[in-house]
């Protein structure tokens, strides 16, 4: 019997109806469907499980999966108001055959949909509001002890954070991420893996979390595949990888904040071999019924290390870079939005890329954001505090130690107040380009908005503002987040000199 039908039943005599009450979900939420079926064998490999759900003349097809102890469910978000009816399709009998409906009603709340690609190099919601991406990363923060999962939680509330980078599989790496994971990814006996029988807990538990996520308004970009493992889960091979993909998508598409990042680093030697990356995005593409978002993250720094961006299957660039001075080219050559999502990290560790301090952190935002791409944050603090041993946010997540936040939450409420989606960035380059605080980025909408930063200050530089209207100035002190209004009015070319003091940035408004 499906479960959600039976509810209804009984919530249709409790209240003295005839007739079953007529099911609604929002648009972009979840419908699920939850059936009982066969448990004998090996489900996961064995039972072929799927919905076509139909609207109009649209008809979507939806995998469904097995998530123990007899259970199989099939997740689908409906994107467009109105009736759905679907039926269901299985090589098991049980499973097959069987129709139902629902009706599809228009989101409401802080339901702004997925998050979609617009006038090429931007993001904004399904719904048409704005989304400005403000990034965090904490790879294994899932596969940690259940209360640094829920501290995790309760950091995220308080930040400034709406997207965060996150891995499926737990993480083996210094500074901390030498631990045993809470629950394995599949059976596990004296080492040895079996790949055909998956740990549903485990799963269960990343559906919560990303659930938990999706509520709090952060998108989920999942991370797929990673080198740093000790456990054998980047090596599994070309069938199970595929298998495993496919049931990702069954169990997380349906869920509006969930994007796919295939790896992070792809390019580590050995790593980039084992897998075949071409077949798993172009799977991607072809399978998820909800066609999330698909990155694919670098190693290396160098463009030779890129994947290649301008494949069909890739819908946005996801870099590790802090060569800001190339975004523009980057834009440009591959004409998709550019995150950065690893630009080094604010903390304490040995190694270059996780010891920028707070104010070098915050600057990167400026610098990455005024160059046309959304910026991701990391800490590498250590931070015994979180009452697992080394723990640090960039790899387990727990509480943030790190001074950037704030200043990244300034950073993210300028960004919203400007028309970024219909601005472009330009640079004013040092003697040096590579020299990137010694720059000045400039981002705007000519004739409307135009916002300029130094990292260093004491730069004078001739901005047209055009003769169409006035423009007042704000002179904002980006670290301290003041905002100086100046009181004075520019129109035509001007010559402005940036004040002789570090982090500043300048904004133009139309009166």
């Amino acid at each position: 019997m499906i479960r959600i039908l039976v509810t209804l039943s009984l919530l249709a005599v409790i209240a003295g109806c005839s007739r079953k009450p007529e099911l609604k979900i929002e648009q972009w939420d979840v419908f699920e469907l939850s059936m009982n079926g066969p448990e004998s064998g090996n489900p996961y490999m064995e039972v072929d499980f799927r919905a076509v759900f139909t609207s109009g003349d649209r008809a979507i097809h939806v995998p469904g999966f097995y998530d123990g102890e007899g259970l199989y469910r099939i997740r689908f978000s409906p994107d467009a108001p109105g009736s759905w009816t679907y039926r269901t399709e299985s090589n098991a009998p049980d499973l097959a055959g069987h129709n139902g409906s629902f009706v599809c009603i228009p989101a409401s709340g802080s339901n702004h949909g997925p998050v979609k690609i617009v006038n090429t190099y931007y993001l904004q919601y399904a719904d048409d509001s704005p989304y400005y991406a403000v990034g965090t990363t904490a790879y294994q923060w899932t596969s940690v002890a259940q209360h640094i999962q829920e501290r995790t939680l309760q950091t995220l509330a308080v930040s400034p954070f709406n997207k965060i980078r996150m891995c499926v599989f737990p993480k083996h790496y210094i500074y901390g991420n030498e631990t045993e994971p809470w629950a394995f990814a599949f059976a596990r006996t004296d080492s040895v893996n079996d790949f055909s029988r998956p740990n549903y807990a485990f799963f269960q538990n990343f559906d919560r979390r990303v659930a938990q996520l999706r509520d709090m308004g952060i998108q989920a970009d999942v991370i797929i595949f990673h080198p740093y493992d000790r456990w054998g889960y980047s090596n599994m091979g070309r069938e199970v990888n595929e298998k495993y993909v496919r049931y990702l998508i069954a169990r997380l598409s349906a869920y509006r904040n969930v994007w796919w990042s295939l790896a992070n680093e792809w390019d580590i030697p050995g790593f980039r071999e084992a897998i075949d990356w071409e077949g798993i995005g172009q799977l991607l593409a072809a399978e998820d019924p909800h066609q999330r978002l698909r990155g694919i993250h670098n190693w290396y720094g160098s463009e030779d290390h890129f994947y290649d961006h301008s494949r069909p299957w890739i819908t946005h660039v996801s870099t590790q870079t802090s060569q800001f001075y190339n975004a523009i080219k980057w834009r440009e050559q591959y004409r998709k939005p550019l995150l950065l999502d690893e630009m080094r990290y604010e903390g304490d560790v040995p190694s270059g890329w996780g010891n920028l301090s707070g104010e070098e952190m915050s600057s990167y935002f400026w610098m990455a954001g005024l160059s046309g791409g959304y910026p991701t944050h990391g800490d590498t603090y250590r931070n015994e505090a979180d009452g697992e041993g080394e723990a640090r946010w960039w790899g387990k997540g727990g509480t943030l130690p790190g001074s950037s936040p704030e200043r990244i939450a300034f950073f993210r409420s300028i960004m919203e107040q400007a028309p970024v989606s219909e601005m472009a960035p330009e640079l004013i380059p040092a003697d040096r380009p590579e020299d990137i605080n010694a720059n000045i980025y400039v981002f705007s909408k000519p004739g409307e908005h135009y916002l300029l930063y130094s990292a260093t200050g004491n730069r004078e530089l001739e901005i047209d503002l055009g003769s169409d209207g006035n423009f007042a100035l704000e002179i904002i002190d980006t670290w301290n987040m003041q905002i100086n209004n100046t009181g004075e009015q520019y129109s035509g070319l001007v010559t402005i000199r940036i004040p002789d003091k570090p982090y500043q940035a300048l904004r133009f408004n139309r009166l």
